[in-house]
Order: structure tokens, then C-alpha cells, then sequence
């Protein structure tokens, strides 16, 4: 028997917020099918007589369409038999913005019964539907699958689909592990998700571990690792014998939860310096073991140099781990390594982004729409008016963090719209939106700084038109901001390499960025965006002043954007790159 379970309990377009508790269920026994659908305690069964077993697929997107078009989203799918729908997962993610769930009972195992037991799925899910990040007791992440082979092949040329495979099968017999900080929140977070998705179908035998997370470690990791090396925290801070005291003993707890992970491993990468105090504990129980040290932030490197600096103080706390690994990868700039790297273990490489993930997959208007929607719920819900739908925006996706340049982006939007106004043309809304990782400590007093300066008496005129709010993990909801904007800024000061530009060339936005970190890399200046130094607000005023009165410059930097993207970022050239590595490290080519 193939069972397949529809899980309805989205918010509907009035946006209540309401848990609603709907559920709908297919079930398929040779050429019968059967509909149960529940809603508020009343159930309706409907019975079709199938000429084709194989018209499952179409009466089942069918029936998703009727549950949509009753002012419904679905989230979610489960099936009972994982290969027999492979293809229709893989549609419903991509067509119909659904996630297809393995109907498996998480302790056990065991396939659940859904048509039986329908509410399982809201275990995937918190209250506000956001979809959760399953981690089992020892910290592995459960990565979800999205699609099938077919469809990576589609975003690629033979050459390198070709290329990609032959390096899976080279490295067949191995076993590669990623270790990160944290499972949700952030490029790392998103590439990994992807690349394991990826080399699973690969048939590569690859996991990926997060840390046991400390709210105290992680201040430490945040404001004293990331925020000191990328020169943004306050000048007086200083990583100090306490603080070492603390990540060491937080280390020490997640090397005995890792002990025997690491014994029987080949390749494992260390994502960013949270996890690089592991390295020894991994080289002692698995001396043979490849470390590949990831490094994803922008290094100040030439303050990491200079003694009596703070940077200094903890890139040597850092190195005398670092230094054990066998590779140091850095974004694609010399500025961000140090000089005691040796430059014949150290590889450029930079960030990328999935075209089949919910931030870049396709999207059609009914689902943008919802979405839209629900970004003005969440707008109300951080104080800010709703999105008008009727007029242009310009927007920032990042983190509430301090190299992300906020202050530049609202002081550039208040000379644009003193602009605009003086020669009489529409101005257009301003959006600032991210969300953050749980190891992400200035989440929320940058937040709190971005609304008390737009409570500032200069912005009482158009106060209303920006939009500051935190948003939950969904994905989808940032793909349809960004490709429903008129323009895109990043003008982070600090920056490795901000994936984000490649999302919105992506999508034919023109981006305007600082010139700062690996941005300058991703943008052709005066092609598909501008590139600016670092605080010049007057000059990202005057290019934004250009994208909304210049139609014709605007449709070239559009079409530009969408031709002349880098397909290198994507996620088959980065798993190639990784391969690689791996199989190089090992000496088997």
C-alpha cells in the first residue's frame, strides 16, 4: 500500500494566525484512491476509481490546488514508501511549494500509518509553522531531501554533472564529516543543508554535526571570535583569560559527546573558529584524519598581524588549533588570511547558494502573494506598517549584526528620498529584514538600535515606507521579497562573501554594494549593480536615484544581473570543489 498524507495547517490569506489543525489524506491501493479530509473535527471521505494507477500524481496535485484555491496553505507531505514518490516530492517542492515528508515514527523508525495517525507531521513544524531543523541525540542534523538527481543535472552543464560523478565515485569508500556551530541561520548553515542534500543523492557517505549549544560559549564565539577578527566590535573589547576559560570548558563537554564520531572518519571540515578548539581532541583519537579548517568570515588579517591588538590576542588563541589542520580555506581575498598560514595549505574558495532550495526555486503569483501577506503580519507584529503592494521597495536581507552597515542603509535612503522629493518623482518603501542564528548574541540590540533611529525627528516624514522586522526561518518568504524588489543593498563594512547578491542577480535585481570584503567580486560595477567605497552614502543615494528615474538603465542592470551571474556559486560546482579536496587530501589522485 502507498499512502501519501496532506498536512494543511498554514495560516489562511486572512492571516489570523491560526494553528488551523486541518488535515487531508491520499491513499492509493492499486486503482482506488481514496480522499479524508478532516477540518474542525469533521471528516469527508471521497472514493475514485483510477483507469491508471499512474494518474496519482496528476489527482493529486488536483486535490492541492482545490485545498489552495479553499483559502489554504500546505506545508507539508508524508509518504510511506520513499522511492515510489521521489519524482512527486521533488514536483510538489518545486510546483506547489510543499515539503514531502518519510512518514516514520522518529524514535523508532518504524513507518507510521498516516492515514491513522495525520498529526505526526506538526511535530515538523513550530507554532508559527516555521519548519524546524531535526537534530538527533548525538547532534547530527537531519537534512531534509527537496528533489531528485534529475533536477541538480538540470542546473549544470554535462560536463561538470559528468565531472561531479566521477568524483562521487572516486571517493565512494570514504566517509567526510562537516562539524558547524549551529543548524539554521546564516550561509553556512544553508550551504551545508544543501551540500548534504546533494552528495546524498550522490550516494556519498557524508554527516553533518553542530556543536551543544551554550548561550555564554556562544557570546563568546560571536562577540569576541567573529565580531573582533572582522574589526566591528567595540574598540575596548578584548578576548580574556575568563573567556578562554569558558570556550575551552565548553569545548572539552563537545569532545567527549564527538569521541567516537571521530574515529572512523576520513575527511572532516571545521566550519569557522566556534568548533576549531576540537582539532586536537579530533587528531588524538584519529591521527590519519584530514582537517580542512573553513574559514567564512572576513579576517582582518593585517590586525591579526599587528601585536597588542585585539585581533591578535584571538587569532593566536585560535591558531594553535587552527595551525593543526591540514588545509586553511579562505573566501577568495588575500586580506583575510594571516601570515603564519602556510600559502601551500591554503586554498580560495567562496560562499555559495542552492537554485533549488526555498530561497531561489521558482515561485508562482498565488504563492508570492501569500507570502507577501505574511511578511505583513510579521511586519505588524515588529511595529511596522504593512508592505504597500502598489509601490516599488528597495531592500536589505542580513542579520541584525554590526558589519552589516544598517546605519548606511537608512542614512542612504533618507538622502535618496530628499532627492526624489526635490525633482517630484513616486518614492519608493525600504525594507531591513533578516533573521539570525541561535549563536547570534546581537540580534536584538542591533534591532533595537535600527528602530530608535528611525524614531529620529528627520525621518517623521516617511517613517511609515521603512520596514524593520525579524523574521522566522522560511525561506520561500525571502525568495519572494527579494524578487518583488526594485533594487537590492548590502552595503555591509565587514563581509566574506554575502550570497545574498548572487540570490538577487539571481533574479534580475541590480545590487548596489560597498566596496568591502568578497562583495566587489560578486558585482559588475555598472553592469548588473554599483560598487561604492565604504560610506559613501551620498554616491548609493545618487545610484538608487538612477534605478528609479532611468527605465533604460534599469532594464540593462536587470537583464545584466540575470545573464551575467556567477554560475559558479552554485551548489554542484561546490560540492565538486569539495570532492576534490577531499580525494586529494587523501592521496587517492
Amino acid at each position: 500500500m502507498a499512502v501519501l498524507s496532506i498536512l494543511d495547517k498554514f495560516y489562511n490569506p486572512s492571516m489570523r494566525m491560526a494553528h488551523t489543525e486541518e488535515f487531508a489524506a491520499i491513499e492509493s491501493i492499486g486503482s482506488n484512491l481514496t480522499i479524508t479530509h478532516s477540518s474542525k473535527g469533521k471528516v469527508r471521505v471521497k472514493k475514485i476509481n483510477l483507469d491508471n494507477a499512474e494518474n496519482i500524481e496528476a489527482l493529486v496535485r488536483k486535490e492541492v490546488g482545490k485545498i489552495f484555491a479553499s483559502k489554504h496553505k500546505i506545508v507539508a507531505t508524508s509518504f510511506d514508501e520513499k522511492e515510489s514518490y521521489k519524482k512527486l516530492n521533488s514536483k510538489l517542492w518545486l510546483d506547489e511549494d510543499i515539503v514531502s515528508f518519510l512518514a516514520k515514527d522518529k524514535k523508532t523508525g518504524e513507518t507510521i500509518n498516516v492515514v491513522e495517525d495525520l498529526k505526526f507531521l506538526s511535530s515538523y513544524f513550530d507554532s508559527d509553522n516555521t519548519a524546524k531543523v531535526p537534530i538527533t541525540d548525538d547532534y547530527e542534523v537531519v537534512v531534509k531531501d527537496l528533489v531528485t538527481l534529475d533536477e541538480y543535472k538540470k542546473t549544470c552543464s554535462e560536463t561538470e554533472f559528468t565531472t561531479l560523478l566521477n568524483l562521487s565515485q572516486q571517493f565512494r569508500d570514504k566517509k567526510l564529516v562537516f562539524l558547524s556551530a549551529t543548524p539554521q541561520g546564516g550561509g553556512v548553515a544553508l550551504m551545508r543543508h544543501a551540500m548534504i542534500r546533494l552528495l546524498r543523492l550522490l550516494e556519498v557517505d557524508v554527516k553533518w554535526f553542530v556543536l551543544k549549544p551554550d548561550l555564554e560559549a556562544f557570546n563568546i564565539t560571536k562577540r569576541k571570535f567573529h565580531n573582533i577578527l572582522q574589526n566591528v566590535a567595540d574598540p575596548e573589547m578584548v578576548l580574556n583569560s575568563q573567556d578562554m576559560r569558558i570556550y575551552n570548558s565548553w569545548i572539552k563537554e563537545n569532545s567527549l559527546i564527538f569521541k567516537n564520531k571521530f574515529k572512523d572518519i576520513d575527511v572532516i571540515v571545521i566550519d569557522d573558529p566556534q568548533p576549531s578548539g576540537l582539532i586536537p581532541y579530533i587528531k588524538k583519537e584519529n591521527p590519519n584524519i584530514k582537517i580542512i579548517y573553513r574559514s567564512h568570515i572576513q579576517i582582518e588579517a593585517k590586525l591579526a598581524n599587528k601585536k597588542n591588538t585585539a585581533q591578535y590576542v584571538t587569532w593566536k588563541f585560535l591558531w594553535k588549533n587552527i595551525k593543526l589542520a591540514d588545509l586553511f580555506v579562505a573566501h577568495p581575498s588575500p586580506d583575510f588570511v594571516p601570515k603564519q598560514i602556510d600559502r601551500n595549505k591554503l586554498v580560495y574558495m567562496p560562499a555559495t547558494t542552492d537554485p533549488l532550495d526555498g530561497l531561489n526555486k521558482p515561485l508562482d503569483e498565488k504563492h508570492m502573494k501569500y507570502y507577501l501577506n505574511l511578511f505583513n503580519k510579521f511586519a505588524k507584529a515588529d511595529g511596522s506598517t504593512p508592505l504597500d503592494l502598489r509601490r516599488p521597495y528597495i531592500i536589505q536581507i542580513a542579520r541584525f549584526d554590526p558589519s552589516k552597515g544598517i546605519p548606511h542603509v537608512l542614512n542612504s535612503y533618507l538622502l535618496l528620498r530628499k532627492r526624489l522629493k526635490r525633482n517630484g518623482h513616486q518614492a519608493p518603501q525600504l525594507i531591513i529584514t533578516g533573521n539570525g542564528s541561535v549563536d547570534d548574541p546581537d540580534r536584538a540590540p542591533i534591532f533595537e538600535e535600527t528602530i530608535k533611529t528611525i524614531a529620529c525627528k528627520e525621518f517623521d516624514e516617511f517613517r511609515d515606507d521603512i520596514k524593520v522586522v525579524r523574521l522566522p526561518h522560511i525561506d520561500q518568504l525571502l525568495n519572494t521579497l527579494l524578487r518583488k524588489s526594485h533594487v537590492v543593498l548590502q552595503l555591509s563594512t565587514k563581509e566574506g562573501f554575502e550570497i545574498k547578491i548572487t540570490e538577487a542577480l539571481m533574479k534580475g535585481k541590480p545590487v548596489v554594494v560597498f566596496r568591502a570584503g568578497g562583495m566587489p567580486l560578486q558585482v559588475m560595477d555598472t553592469f548588473n549593480g554599483f560598487v561604492v567605497d565604504i560610506g559613501d552614502d551620498e554616491k548609493v543615494a545618487r545610484n538608487l536615484y538612477d534605478l528609479f528615474t532611468d527605465k533604460v538603465l534599469y532594464e540593462k542592470m536587470s537583464d545584466a544581473a540575470l545573464k551575467l551571474y556567477d554560475r559558479s556559486l552554485l551548489t554542484i560546482p561546490n560540492a565538486t570543489r569539495w570532492l576534490n579536496l577531499s580525494i586529494n587530501l587523501l592521496g587517492k589522485k
